[in-house]
């Protein structure tokens, strides 16, 4: 007798850490990078940049931008002409508004969809 074959999950491994819920964004990026997108993309870019999309918050996307672009808290500080350390507390601030670490990989993932398909 054969034993099940288990199906392979949508969900790439490193966003089933300890503590970590998916949210509707994330299910949303999934939906999108499987090719059956439920939303349109700027309600997917809405809910995973959210209140960086708001007035007076322009300085954070461009510094989430351009670490997206860079790679590089370092670069980014370079190109923007800022001191490393504020653009490493615009990164800290980003992630307190949009509850999304930029520098964890899948976060950065939906981050970047995001911004990518917002514009």
């Amino acid at each position: 007798m054969r034993a099940p074959r288990r199906r392979r999950s949508a969900v790439p491994a490193h966003a089933h850490q300890p503590a970590r819920v998916l949210t509707d964004g994330d299910a949303q990026v999934l939906a999108l990078l499987g090719g059956r997108p439920t939303a349109p993309p700027e309600h997917l870019s809405r809910l995973i940049l959210g209140p960086l999309t708001q007035p007076g918050r322009h300085h954070l996307m461009a510094a989430l931008t351009t670490y997206l672009d860079t790679g590089s808290a370092n670069a980014a500080a370079r190109r923007l002409g800022l001191h490393p350390q504020s653009l490493r507390y615009r990164l800290r601030r980003i992630a307190d508004l949009t509850h999304r670490d930029p520098r964890d990989p899948w976060q950065r993932l939906t981050l970047d969809i995001a911004r990518t398909i917002g514009h």
